[in-house]
């Protein structure tokens, strides 16, 4: 056709859309609909995705580089450690120490002074290994507690000038200001609502008492979920560290922010490296170097390296969902004016003119569609971003609009509006012209060679889906599951027919609807393909993202059973707990206990014994340990390698309970602190006996023997055997046991009181464990330390909250969005067909049915497309899950070394079943609530030809 011609087609279009501006609403509603989630969905992925000046920006702010000294991380007393090589990664986030056990001969170690405390060991400067450093930024932080509005609560306490020009951008300020004086602080905004602070109100150290004046809050933008005390350099620290015996116990970790002109390369950070120092580099983030001069590759950066590509596969899929949305859409408008397309031929037009108003008409519509989505889609993505950092627990980069990107996705969906609108402009331009006057259908049969090129399709796209899988090509994986699709969409018709069948055997209005849906195939397949592509895409990252928390729930390793609250003293033991801390007495376990029953009224459990003996002086104690049978003790001795493969020789402990080693209680209390539910060990405990949580120590008369032992506390916390203990050894005393497994054993045993007595054991309190039913919120955890703290500075509350998992911001804006266009792309394809059948209902009115009738109709025949447009939907999105994971699966764990593989959890494909099924239910009842909502009650009677 010519300009003219076109520019004519361009405008008829144009004015049947302005004058069916219902049906217009609903195409454009169609391909708006993906156009928004795709652009709503670039925007936050690009938002996700920090730009190198963020990243830098966040991890050292202004500066150069951030520098740590790395022999105070090793040193887990606080004593000063030489200077060891490293090796560490590009984004300086990850080392290991190097083959070097010294620096290179001839290179110094400077040491900067601290300040004259005589217990605190120096710290490196980091001008020991980078030279040139003109101005410099101490961030200090370590650990303590805290007064709240409902107790206490531990937290990180960092010393750090944050306005400084060189931390810009590390720390964002929320409400009031920065501190300005030793006695003010900030805290982060998940502190300030935990703890119950406001700005103006005030906070207390509690190791030191001293109380500080909060004068604002703060986020931290990759640690939205941390709770941080910040204060000025020099305000609480050096005071904790100074305490009376925390030198050697008080862990702190320095940060420096340097400045050096030129930036710091990455010949000059593996010249740090050599000298045991750490670097963040902005000039080596900004051009990271080439591979072969990396040190080392991390096990994060190897996955990375070859983790399937998720991003070409969600976009092929959403083009494939595109043009399925779009095509009932055009289908459905054809139909509607085929009078309209009729006259045109009537006054002259060729078959060119009829189809070229209908491709006009996709132009029209897929332009304003592309344009309107492409606007809500921006302004969603704005709006969603505080629930996307609330969810991921990191603030998002700046809002990165791409316009390329937009201006693209705007072109695939003009682009997606053409194409969906060429079949249907070539059946009007097939249409004969007296048959569109007329405004009959007729009814067409079903082609027969369709449904087995569909079935022929599917089988092949599953095909060529697992192949891709197997060998993690992402371009393979998104071929075969759009193959796999398609002859699914081939499927609808004769799937549509077969159900139609059912219709005899239901009551008046189900029957009708089925048997129209039959007879209106043109109309109704393309709605259930439409269905089903929406659905396919929620399904698809349904799977993967339970399987993906699946995986890290696996990787989680809890310390008790979920909802346990376990309460902790110290020993009487010395070496238990700190100087001067004395054990509990039974009164003040006694208090706890009573509050504990008051703050978790509905919490059940009781009070731990300890499994000591007397003190026979100070720094000596007697302790009990089971005795292992002799054929199960390792025949070595120190420094024998020769029984390294034996099995008796590998330390490999059942045990996961690292908060006691022998306790005494009963088979309620052993329950609910190990876990264990052995009809055996309840057994035992009533005859007097212990329970151990390893093999090797109860012998055939189903008895274990216990033995005392003098200790000391040597290596701070380490009972050590004291001089003498193997002459001081008593007669061991065989008690009845058990070895059990459990998931939280201990490291000793656990003993029934009766074996207590038997042993000559002195039982003081160790502790209580609690089940809460539920997890202890923020409020009662702190009132439970408050409460501890009141008997025992050095006592413990443990609350283990089970797997909490990590929102992958990327996975949950895909979630969001797909959600969003399957309920919608749902409804408004239901609509069109529902739009379609106007005619009909106003026929059933015309003959006298009922309001109700006509509603019950719509209502199913909108039931009918969305139940089957689900079904297939969650067919080939559980398909399409499937492929992914698999291919997941090929990309890492296939080809990851055996000896990583023996300590790790194999990748786990869960199909969230439950929601699938909801969803099946679900996606029907409301489109059928819709349809019947939108169902006029007045017939309205439209001219119609038979």
């Amino acid at each position: 056709m010519s300009v003219g011609s076109w520019r004519a087609t361009l405008r008829i279009a144009r004015r049947d859309a302005l004058r069916a501006k219902g049906r217009s609403a609903l195409i454009v509603a169609m391909i708006a609909l993906p156009v928004l989630g795709m652009s709503a969905a670039d925007v936050s992925w690009r938002s996700v995705q920090l730009d190198t000046d963020e990243v830098i920006s966040r991890s050292m702010g202004q500066a150069d580089a951030l520098v740590r000294d790395t022999a105070s991380e090793r040193q887990g007393d606080g004593t000063s450690s030489p200077a060891v090589a490293i090796r560490q990664d590009v984004e300086g986030d990850e080392w290991r120490p190097a083959d070097l056990d010294r620096p290179p001969p001839g290179q110094s170690v400077t040491l900067l002074p601290t300040g004259g405390l005589p217990d605190r060991p120096a710290s490196r400067a980091a001008s020991a290994a980078i030279p040139g450093v003109t101005e410099r930024l101490i961030d200090r932080f370590g650990y303590g507690t805290v007064s709240t509005e409902h107790g206490r609560t531990e937290v990180q306490i960092r010393e750090f000038d944050y306005t400084a020009p060189l931390a810009e951008g590390m720390v964002f300020q929320r409400r009031g200001r920065a501190p300005q004086a030793l006695d003010e602080v900030v805290v982060t905004e998940e502190l300030r609502r935990s703890g119950g602070y406001r700005v103006g109100g005030r906070l207390t150290e509690k190791s030191t008492g001293r109380t500080f004046r909060i004068v604002g809050t703060v986020d931290l933008p990759n640690h939205l979920r941390k709770s941080v005390v910040i204060g000025r350099p020099g305000a609480v620290l050096d005071a904790m560290r100074a305490l009376p015996g925390a030198s050697g116990s008080f862990a702190e970790q320095v940060d420096e922010l340097i400045r050096v002109p030129g930036g710091v390369s990455w010949a000059k950070v593996k010249e740090a490296n050599r000298q045991g120092f750490v670097v963040k580099s902005a000039v080596v983030l900004e051009d990271p170097p080439a591979s072969d001069e990396l040190q080392y590759e991390t096990p994060r950066q190897w996955v990375d390296s070859r983790a399937l590509r998720l991003g070409g596969i969600g976009v092929g899929l959403g083009l494939l969902e595109m043009i399925l949305l779009a095509g009932p859409a055009f289908a459905v408008g054809a139909r509607r004016k085929r009078r309209e397309l009729g006259l045109i031929g009537v006054a002259g037009g060729s078959r060119r003119h009829i189809g070229g108003v209908v491709l006009g008409g996709g132009v029209v519509l897929g332009a304003v569609g592309a344009l309107l989505g492409t606007a809500l889609g921006m302004a969603v993505a704005a709006l969603l971003r505080p629930w996307f950092a609330e969810k991921s627990g990191r603030l998002l980069g700046r809002y990165d609009v791409r316009a390329l990107e937009l201006l693209g996705i705007g072109a695939v969906g003009v682009a997606v509006g053409v194409l969906a609108a060429l079949i249907p402009a070539w059946l009007a331009a097939r249409e004969d012209i007296a048959a569109s006057l007329s405004g009959r259908r007729g009814v067409r049969r079903g082609s027969r060679v369709l449904p087995i090129a569909g079935v022929f399709g599917a089988a092949l796209g599953v095909a060529i889906a697992l192949y891709g899988a197997d060998g993690a090509n992402d371009k393979v994986i998104v071929a075969g599951v759009v193959v796999a699709e398609l002859g699914l969409v081939a499927c609808c018709p004769a799937l549509i027919g077969a159900t139609a069948k059912l219709g005899r055997f239901l009551p008046l209005s189900p029957r009708l609807a089925l048997r129209d849906a039959a007879r209106s195939r043109p109309r109704s397949a393309p709605a259930v393909a439409a269905v089903m592509a929406a659905v396919a895409g929620s399904v698809v990252i349904a799977v993967v993202w339970s399987s993906q928390n699946a995986d890290e729930r696996n990787r989680y390793r809890p310390n008790a059973q979920e909802n346990h609250v376990l309460i902790g003293f110290p020993g009487r033991v010395p070496g238990s707990g700190p100087p001067g801390e004395t054990a509990v007495s039974t009164r003040g376990a006694e208090e706890i206990r009573r509050a504990v029953e008051r703050i978790l009224p509905d919490a059940k459990g009781g009070p731990l014994g300890t499994l000591g003996g007397t003190c026979v002086q100070e720094g000596r104690c007697v302790t009990f340990r089971p005795e292992k049978l002799p054929e199960a003790r390792c025949p070595a001795r120190p420094g024998d390698d020769r029984w390294r493969d034996d099995p008796r020789c590998r330390y490999e402990t059942r045990a996961r309970n690292g908060f006691f080693q022998s306790v005494v209680g009963d088979a309620d209390l052993l329950r609910k602190l190990t876990g264990a539910d052995d009809p055996r060990a309840i057994e035992v405990l009533s005859r007097g006996g212990v329970v151990l949580f390893e093999d090797g120590y109860v012998g055939p008369d189903g008895k274990a023997e216990v033995k005392s032992q003098e200790v000391f506390s040597g290596l701070g916390s380490v009972h050590m055997p004291s001089p003498g203990a193997a002459e001081s050894e008593r007669p061991g005393v065989r008690l009845p046991a058990v070895s059990v497994q459990a998931p939280f054993g201990l490291s000793g045993m656990f003993a029934s009181p009766e074996a207590a007595r038997v042993l000559g054991a002195v039982v003081e309190p160790a502790g209580l464990v609690y089940d809460a039913g539920r997890s202890p919120s923020d409020a009662q955890k702190q009132r439970l330390e408050e409460q501890v703290a009141k008997v025992s500075e050095q006592g413990f509350v443990f609350v283990e909250r089970g797997f909490q998992p990590m929102s992958d911001a990327r996975m949950l804006l895909l979630a969001v969005f797909a959600l969003v266009v399957t309920v919608g792309a749902s409804g408004v394809a239901t609509g069109l067909a529902l739009a379609d059948a106007q005619k009909d209902l106003a026929t059933l009115g015309a003959v006298g049915a009922p309001p109700s009738v006509r509603r019950r109709l719509s209502a199913f025949q909108s039931g009918v497309i969305a139940f089957l447009g689900t079904a297939l939907g969650l067919a080939a999105g559980v398909l399409a899950g499937v492929v992914v994971r698999r291919g997941q699966k090929s990309a890492v764990w296939d080809v990851m070394p055996a000896e990583a593989k023996s300590r790790l959890h194999a990748p786990e494909l869960v199909i969230p079943w439950s929601q699938l099924g909801l969803a099946l239910i679900v996606l029907p009842i409301l489109a059928a609530l819709l349809a019947a909502l939108l169902t006029r009650s007045r017939a309205v009677v439209r001219g119609r030809t038979a």
